[in-house]
């Protein structure tokens, strides 16, 4: 059983004051585009500032580097999230998307075959969650390269395992949702500041 991080605090307390220009440039950058910093910033940036040097070209691969689709790679990272029970990542790449909790245009607990999906979208859903299950059949593999090629099936692997890494970053040291759709909603000019 997979144990979501939501299921559980925090098992390590938030440094509020990072060390290094890097660090604290990353939190300036998060409260700017979503709201506020981020907790993995607090818990495991601030602790391990190397990793995320590291793991900066990976960011930036991520948003600008993959030829596939935005509202595609949304769609992947949203239910890998979902598939691993993160939280935390489920809420970011929604709030990236520009999507709120409340909205169902992409999977919580459906499948691969939903029918508000296309051909191209069913068969990437049904890799990643083939993978994300242990295996991918030779059936899933076949579908997926009747409607990808070759590089896209790549970036789509990519995608799958780098959404993993993060989210078996979150998930184990209990890092839940920040709540980026709610203040994405908050923000949203009109929107009122009961909401």
């Amino acid at each position: 059983m997979i144990v979501s991080a939501s299921e559980h605090g925090l098992r390590l307390a938030p440094l509020d004051r990072p060390r290094g220009l890097l660090l604290r440039l990353f939190n300036w950058l998060m409260r700017r585009r979503l709201g506020k910093e981020m907790m993995p910033a607090r818990v495991i940036y601030a602790r391990f500032p190397g990793l995320l040097w590291r793991s900066l070209p990976f960011y930036h691969l991520m948003e600008r580097g993959l030829g596939l689709p935005r509202s595609l790679r949304h769609l992947i990272e949203v239910r890998v999230s979902v598939l691993n029970g993160c939280t935390f990542c489920e809420d970011l790449h929604r709030a990236n998307a520009g999507l709120g909790r409340e909205n169902d245009a992409l999977p919580l607990d459906g499948t691969s075959e939903d029918a508000r999906y296309d051909a191209r979208q069913r068969a990437a859903l049904r890799y990643v969650e083939e993978i994300a299950r242990g295996g991918v059949t030779d059936a899933g593999f076949a579908a997926l390269r009747a409607q990808f090629s070759e590089r896209e099936i790549v970036e789509l692997t990519w995608l799958q395992a780098f959404t993993t890494y993060l989210n078996r970053l979150a998930v184990p040291l209990g890092i839940g949702s920040d709540g980026f759709c709610e203040l994405q909603a908050r923000r949203r000019p009109g929107a009122s500041r009961t909401e």
